[in-house]
C-alpha cells in the first residue's frame, strides 16, 4: 500500500500537489467567507425586509385614511403582493395566537389572476396543535405578545403593534387607524440560499484559474528541478555534463551553484586520481627493470629466475594498471547502442577464438554507454566464465528497474564470504575455482569501476545447481523503447551474423 501511494500521481507530480493544495485553499476560504457572507446577508436582509414592510404598511395606511371607504377594498388588493398581505378589521387583536391563526388563512389565499398570475406561497399542511408555519419558514418562534412600536421608530404619528413570526422573514403588523378600524398586515417571504448558480459558476472560473496559475508556477519551478535531476543521473554515469545554468530564483540559483562545484570537484578528484594512479605505475618500471638487470648477476640459478618471475609479474602488474589509467582518462564520450548486439559482439569474438559460450536475449534495448568501457566489463566476466567454469551463458534481461546481463558457468563457485573479496584490485581465488590462472587480479575491479560508473554494479551469486552466476546490473534511466524482440543462441564454433550497433 505505501509502495503504492509513494508512486501515486499525487507523489510523482510537483504540479498535481500544488493544484491540490491551492483548491484546498481555495474552498476552506471559500467555505469560511460563505458562512460569514450568510449570516450577515441574512440579518442585513431581515432588517431591509422589515424596513420595507413597515414602509409599506404605513403607506397603505394613510391612503386608506385619505381616500373614500369605496376604494379601500381595491387599494388592499393593490398592496398585496406574493408573500405580503393586508386586510382591515374593526377588533384590536389582542391574542397573537388568534391573529397568527388568521394571518395565516390570509396568506394562503391565492392572489386574483389580474395580479399577472402570482400566487402566494403554498403552506404546509398543519396538524391540530401543531404551531403555525409560515411560507418558507421551518424555524418557528413562540410567540405570545405583540411588540410596540412607538411612533419614533415607525414611519406613522401613532404606536402599531410589531410581532416576528420566525427566525427568518416572517412578521405581523396591526396599526390603528381612524374610525376604530385596524390595519393588519402579515409578510412570510422564502430565504433565497446564499449558495446559488451563480456563486458555483465563480467558485468553478476561481478554480479553473487557480488550477492553470498553479500548473504554470509548478512547471516553472519544476524544470530547473528537472535540468539538476538529468544532470546529476548523467554525472553518476560518468557522462561529461554541461554546468548548470546559475539563474533564476535565489533557491534555485544556489542549488545549480552548489551542483556546478560539486561536479567540478568530484572531476578533478577523478582527474587526480587517475593521474596519480598513471604516475605510479610509470615511476614503477625504471626500478623494475633495475631490478631486472641487477638480478641477472645472482650467481644462484634458482634464486635468479625466482626473482625474475616475481618482476615478470610486477611488470604485468605495472603494464595493466597503466592500460586502467589510460582508458579511464582517455574520456570515451557515451552515445545510443543496441545492448544486446554489444553483448553478443562480445560472446561472438571469444567464441571465434574457441571459446564455449552462448547469448540468449529476449528484447533489443537502445542503450545510452560508454560501449567501449561496457564491452571491456562484459568481456571480463565471460573470460571468467570460460577460464574458471569451463563455458559461459550470457542473457540479457529487463528486471524492475534495471537491466541485468547475466553471465553464467559451470565450475565449482567460490566461498560466499570471498564473493566480495574478490573485487578488490589483485586478488585472485585459483585454489577455489581453478588450477590454471591468469590476469593480475584486477578484471573484476576492473569491470565493477566501469558498472558503477555506468550507475549500476556487479554482483557473483553461486547457483543452487552449481556453478557461479555474475550479474551486470544497470540503470533503465538510460534505455530507450526496445525496438526490436529477437531470440539468438552463438554455440562454441558457430558464430551467427552480428547485429550492427545503433549509433
Amino acid at each position: 500500500m505505501t509502495r503504492i501511494w509513494d508512486r501515486s500521481f499525487w507523489n510523482r507530480s510537483l504540479a498535481s500537489q500544488l493544484v491540490g493544495f491551492m483548491l484546498v485553499a481555495l474552498l476552506l476560504s471559500q467555505g469560511l467567507g460563505f458562512l460569514i457572507y450568510s449570516d450577515e446577508h441574512g440579518q442585513a436582509l431581515r432588517e431591509t425586509l422589515k424596513e420595507e414592510f413597515l414602509l409599506r404598511s404605513a403607506s397603505v395606511a394613510r391612503l386608506l385614511e385619505t381616500t373614500p371607504a369605496i376604494y379601500h377594498a381595491e387599494i388592499l388588493q393593490a398592496a398585496d403582493t406574493s408573500y405580503t398581505r393586508f386586510w382591515v378589521t374593526t377588533d384590536a387583536a389582542d391574542d397573537v395566537v388568534t391573529w397568527r391563526g388568521s394571518a395565516w388563512r390570509q396568506l394562503k389565499t391565492p392572489l386574483p389572476e389580474n395580479k399577472d398570475g402570482e400566487r402566494a406561497p403554498a403552506a404546509d399542511a398543519q396538524q391540530p396543535g401543531e404551531p403555525l408555519r409560515f411560507p418558507g419558514t421551518d424555524n418557528m418562534i413562540a410567540v405570545d405578545r405583540w411588540e410596540e412600536l412607538a411612533p419614533s421608530s415607525w414611519p406613522l404619528d401613532r404606536p402599531a403593534r410589531f410581532v416576528r413570526l420566525d427566525n427568518e422573514f416572517g412578521a405581523g403588523l396591526v396599526v390603528p387607524l381612524q374610525g376604530g378600524r385596524w390595519l393588519n398586515a402579515a409578510i412570510a417571504k422564502s430565504k433565497k440560499p446564499a449558495w446559488m448558480s451563480q456563486s458555483a459558476l465563480s467558485l468553478a472560473i476561481s478554480a479553473v484559474l487557480l488550477s492553470l496559475i498553479a500548473v504554470l508556477v509548478a512547471r516553472r519551478i519544476a524544470r530547473p528541478l528537472r535540468r539538476l535531476a538529468r544532470a546529476a543521473e548523467a554525472l553518476g554515469r560518468g557522462e561529461a555534463t554541461v554546468r548548470l545554468t546559475e539563474d533564476g530564483p535565489d533557491d534555485t540559483r544556489r542549488t545549480a551553484e552548489a551542483f556546478n562545484r560539486m561536479q567540478d570537484r568530484l572531476r578533478r578528484f577523478v582527474d587526480d586520481r587517475t593521474a596519480m594512479l598513471a604516475a605510479i605505475g610509470h615511476d614503477l618500471r625504471t626500478p623494475i627493470t633495475t631490478l631486472r638487470l641487477r638480478a641477472e648477476f645472482v650467481a644462484d640459478e634458482e634464486m635468479r629466475e625466482k626473482i625474475l618471475a616475481t618482476l615478470d609479474e610486477m611488470q604485468v602488474m605495472t603494464e595493466a594498471t597503466l592500460a586502467f589509467a589510460r582508458e579511464d582518462a582517455a574520456g570515451e564520450p557515451t552515445r545510443l547502442v543496441d545492448l544486446a548486439a554489444l553483448a553478443e559482439s562480445v560472446c561472438d569474438d571469444l567464441a571465434d577464438l574457441g571459446s564455449d559460450v552462448q547469448f540468449s536475449n529476449g528484447e533489443r534495448i537502445p542503450y545510452r554507454c560508454r560501449p567501449a568501457a561496457l564491452r571491456r566489463a562484459i568481456r571480463n566476466l565471460v573470460e571468467n566464465a570460460v577460464r574458471y567454469g569451463e563455458r559461459a551463458r550470457v542473457t540479457l534481461t529487463i528486471a524492475g528497474d534495471s537491466i541485468e546481463i547475466g553471465v553464467d558457468d559451470d565450475g565449482g563457485g567460490i566461498p560466499e564470504a570471498e564473493c566480495e573479496r574478490v573485487f578488490a584490485p589483485f586478488v585472485r581465488l585459483e585454489a577455489s575455482r581453478s588450477r590454471s590462472t591468469g590476469g593480475v587480479g584486477l578484471g573484476l575491479s576492473v569491470a565493477r569501476t566501469i558498472a558503477r560508473s555506468h550507475g549500476g554494479d556487479i554482483a557473483l551469486l553461486n547457483r543452487p545447481g552449481g556453478g557461479l552466476r555474475a550479474v551486470l546490473r544497470l540503470p533503465q534511466a538510460a534505455a530507450v523503447e526496445p525496438i526490436a524482440t529477437h531470440t539468438r543462441t552463438t554455440p562454441r564454433g558457430q558464430p551467427a551474423p552480428r547485429p550492427v550497433p545503433q549509433p
